[in-house]
């Protein structure tokens, strides 16, 4: 995940999402963007095969009870910076529909929430806020 730059999130929510005939085929749906990015690193094949292996050691596991699980414990939504400073912006504009979402969807992080999809959320960083760097003191 480090080595293809994987938005670590996302990677674990979407880990919860797939299912395993879909990692067993090795073909990640786009939705899945967060996934298929590291898909693209040599040694994944090599990573799903050892990851469905330790699945198979959970006897009378279930693929949905894993996923069920693991949505459970995998955030959909976390506050990053480009959010932040997209509700900063329109703050500074008197416009507090975006700081309203983001109180909205923060607090139930797990849940899909369709406002928080239409904004991008659980979206790559959009490109103009690749370079962005907030600090605590910002």
């Amino acid at each position: 995940m480090e080595k293809t730059e994987a938005d670590f999130t996302m990677t674990f929510r979407q880990l919860s999402e797939i299912t395993q005939s879909q990692l067993q085929e090795l073909v990640i749906p786009q939705e899945f963007w967060a996934l298929k990015m590291i898909s693209k690193h040599k040694l994944f094949p090599a990573w799903v095969s050892q990851y469905l292996s330790r699945l198979k050691s959970n006897i009378n596991d279930s693929d949905s009870e894993r996923r069920k699980r693991m949505t459970a414990v995998n955030p959909r939504y976390m506050l990053k910076n480009w959010m932040a400073e997209s509700a900063v912006q329109k703050a500074e504009r008197n416009d507090f529909s975006e700081v309203h979402l983001l109180q909205q969807v923060l607090c139930h992080p797990f849940q899909k929430h369709s406002a928080a999809e239409r904004a991008g959320y659980s979206s790559p960083t959009p490109s103009w806020a690749r370079g962005l760097r907030v600090s605590c003191s910002s």
